[in-house]
């Protein structure tokens, strides 16, 4: 009898050791193309045109889904992903004008003829004031005061002064880079260096200061772009172990 027990418990356990086979989709349509990483077995696949996919995968694997246009969505293998046919779906990544929270109905303010002209008149006589040698009448020998100039400088003090647009700069990582992400992200950590990269702790800056040569962008630390940055740290800590043995043989 405990034989029977023994081989039921270890065929359970080699049926749910299986691929995970599903279909990916958004909204409107399969996602074709997308990536999916098991980061436990560090095995990676993609959907093909009509969004579907197979993978190996056990209990408590976890798997991370990634499309160029759609938010990522990580997920923990259970026993019931195992058994049959999965479909997922992933948000598309809409425009940033779509985070604007929009508080009210916005309405036009009238203007106050007589404030505005007090203002511009207050304004024009600082100006005065800070710079009179622009508004010096000239000797009658020169002609009349230039009253283009001071229409030009009248026009300025309506102009208002708009706050420059912030623009989001790719840069390259450095070492130093890499060494601030694995000390503050709770994923990118020494245990992922140690165990997933076969990175020991004694060569970790050397690792950090190969993989600033592979000229890696800034914008692979946006969490939608984390599936990427893994693959690419899989890629260069395979080829780091390769080139550190070399060297130790000589």
């Amino acid at each position: 009898m405990t034989k029977i027990t023994f081989l039921l418990c270890l065929c359970s356990t080699v049926m749910l050791s299986q691929n995970i086979t599903g279909t990916l989709y958004d909204a409107e349509a399969p996602i074709a193309g997308a990536k999916i990483m098991n980061v436990t077995s560090k095995s990676i696949t993609s959907t093909d045109g009509s969004g579907t996919f197979k993978i190996y995968a056990q209990i408590n694997d976890s798997l991370i889904f990634s499309s160029l246009f759609h938010r990522t969505k990580q997920l923990v293998v259970t026993e019931s992903h195992l058994k049959e046919t999965q479909v997922f779906e992933l948000m598309k990544v809409v425009n940033e004008l779509d985070e604007v929270q929009v508080q009210g109905a916005v309405t036009a303010k009238e203007m106050d003829e007589k404030e505005e002209t007090k203002k511009v008149n207050k304004q024009f006589k600082t100006d005065v004031e800070k710079n009179p040698h622009l508004y010096r009448r000239p000797n009658t020998n020169s002609g009349p005061i230039d009253l283009l100039e001071i229409g030009r400088r009248v026009g300025k003090l309506f102009k208002r002064k708009t706050p420059k647009e912030q623009q989001t700069v790719e840069t390259l990582l450095t070492a130093a880079d890499f060494n601030k992400l694995f000390n503050s992200d709770k994923f990118f950590n020494d245990t992922f260096l140690v165990l997933d990269l076969s990175i020991t702790k004694d060569y970790k800056h050397l690792f950090f200061g190969y993989c600033e040569t592979k000229n890696i962008s800034s914008s692979l630390l946006h969490n939608d772009n984390k599936i990427y940055l893994i693959d690419k740290f899989l890629d260069y800590s395979e080829e780091f172990r390769t080139l550190l043995n070399e060297s130790q043989k000589q």
